[in-house]
């Protein structure tokens, strides 16, 4: 059986797994960069060829909808 963590877990990474095909590839890289690798938005941004605001915007999109995803799922 689960814990309720490992079950948070489990939820979680099987969202992102799924929603990864939603996103253009850079707007994917660019949230994961910054939340999974600690990456600064300014160093992704360098790295992916994007403006700083666009990566922000990137990160906020694809939370959005990992949020909009398990609303209801993780009470």
């Amino acid at each position: 059986l689960f814990t309720d963590q490992e079950y948070m877990r489990a939820l979680v990474h099987r969202s992102l797994e799924l929603m990864q095909t939603e996103f253009e590839t850079n707007t994917w890289k660019a949230c994961w960069a910054q939340v999974v690798e600690g990456e600064s938005p300014s160093t992704v941004a360098l790295r992916l060829g994007m403006t700083e605001n666009a990566v922000y915007l990137a990160k906020s999109r694809v939370l959005r909808r990992l949020r909009d995803e398990l609303d209801g799922l993780m009470d």
